[in-house]
């Protein structure tokens, strides 16, 4: 079993637009769509990270909440058309280019059978307002259900050995094989292929439409990596071991987005698109999970992307997980 060291503060901040943001537009026919200007939302101060004991991964999904911004876009339920990248390299290949200067040496990450993959059906539309507990969990639920039946062909197809997720759901502190966790936001346990869910991704459901779904599909993206072992295809690579745990988070956080394209009953609006945009504009720990650079071009790669192979963060130099 692989051994996590931790990453680095595991908590879900609130927006906080950068000095000098310079978030990506995409070109969507004859004009330009781009990000509206949001209001300023402060983040609870930062808390220790997990403990090091088992194989754990915990969200750091930046979601910028934004609760006036967000409230005042229209959230309509007609399909916005997936607009094409215009400031990041273009996904189409299945996989970046790999060699020795700049992959990972380990072909069961850099060339696996999973990159050729791609996802097919549907999931439960998610509601604009969760206004209950049970709603929630019954949500959480239901994407799990969904996201194991997308992907169970598509592990079994890369050779992977598929197995089913559990969830818990906890207020503030919860054991579990990889350690006792107190004020984590969320996270994945390898040991018993369990997802934690804490209070706060509840309390924090009602400031974007696809804010649970967002953590849960994160989630997810850490047992899809589990099933395909590559937890311990990484232990023990030539490279720093915060590099290691980027390309993990990274690459979750690009298949996150690639979900959300590739899966028609999410109906991405443009409100989503501007949720999206505040998520890839913030981090607050860019040593564990990436950069704000680093979000905006892996977060667009995730939703242009033609398959799973456009999450490859395996192939590509460390500047690029940097």
């Amino acid at each position: 079993m692989s051994q996590w060291p931790g990453d680095g503060s595991q908590y879900r901040p609130g927006y906080v637009p950068p000095p000098a943001p310079q978030q990506p537009t995409w070109s969507a026919g004859p004009t330009q769509w781009a990000p509206v200007q949001q209001p300023q939302w402060s983040p609870p101060a930062p808390r220790r990270g997990p403990s090091p004991l088992g194989f754990m991964v915990v969200l750091l999904i930046v979601v910028g909440l934004v609760v006036a911004g967000l409230q005042t876009l229209p959230i309509g339920t007609d399909p916005v058309p997936l607009p094409g990248s215009s400031t990041t390299p273009s996904p189409s290949s299945s996989t970046p280019t790999t060699n020795k200067s700049t992959g990972v040496g380990v072909p069961e990450l850099t060339d696996s059978a999973l990159y050729r993959q791609t996802l097919s059906g549907t999931c439960p539309k998610p509601v604009k307002t969760i206004s209950s507990r049970s709603q929630y969990q019954q949500q959480v639920d239901d994407l799990i259900a969904c996201l194991e039946t997308l992907y169970r062909p598509v592990i079994d197809s890369a050779g992977g050995d598929f197995s089913t997720v559990s969830r818990t759901f906890y207020d503030k502190t919860v054991a579990s094989p990889c350690g006792k966790e107190t004020d984590a936001y969320a996270f994945y346990c390898e040991t018993d292929n369990t997802m934690y869910f804490s209070n706060r991704v509840y309390e924090d459901a009602q400031y974007a439409r696809l804010s649970v779904a967002d953590v849960v599909v994160h989630e997810y993206g850490h047992h899809v990596q589990a099933m395909m072992n590559f937890f311990d295809e990484s232990d023990g690579l030539d490279e720093k071991r915060t590099v290691t745990i980027r390309r993990i988070e990274l690459q979750v956080f690009c298949w996150t987005y690639y979900v959300f394209a590739h899966v028609p009953s999410f109906e991405l609006t443009g409100s989503d698109k501007e949720f999206f945009l505040d998520v890839w504009g913030d981090t607050t720990d860019a040593e564990g999970h990436g950069s704000v650079k680093a979000q905006q071009y892996w977060g667009p790669r995730g939703l242009d992307g033609e398959n799973l192979g456009a999450c490859n963060t395996w192939a590509v130099n460390a500047d690029k997980v940097k």
